[in-house]
């Protein structure tokens, strides 16, 4: 989890100076960094068996720690939109919205806070 707040830290520095895309690119590999730590605790790998969908493996990682279905849905959901959206779009894509990335980036803390208690003791 210490390399995942250290890319979240990185990103929001680069963001607070205008390095739109690298630090889209960081907060990836932050959110990434976690959620594998989540899956291999609760799940006991890092990315998901054949046939079986990111966004289905990444709930089922936050049901079993404990989060209530619905939760764990949406936590799933951040983690699909900050691969698509931040990692494709604005990395990959080159391409920036401050309205629709900044708040993806932002967020970004609290996922890790989430994913970290998750971790490291269960259920919030």
């Amino acid at each position: 989890m210490r390399t995942a707040e250290e890319y979240c830290r990185k990103g929001l520095e680069l963001l607070s100076n205008g390095d739109y895309h690298d630090a889209a690119e960081k907060i990836w590999a932050s959110v990434k960094t976690a959620t594998m730590a989540l899956t291999r605790r609760y799940l006991g790998r890092v990315a998901p068996p054949k046939g079986v969908y990111w966004r289905d493996f990444v709930a089922s990682a936050f049901i079993k720690a404990g989060l209530p279905r619905e939760r764990a849905e949406e936590e799933a959901g951040y983690f699909i939109d900050v691969r698509d959206r931040l990692h494709g779009g604005c990395f990959y894509g080159v391409f920036y919205e401050e309205r629709e990335h900044r708040p993806l980036m932002e967020r970004a803390r609290d996922y890790l806070s989430l994913v970290k208690k998750l971790v490291k003791t269960g259920v919030e």
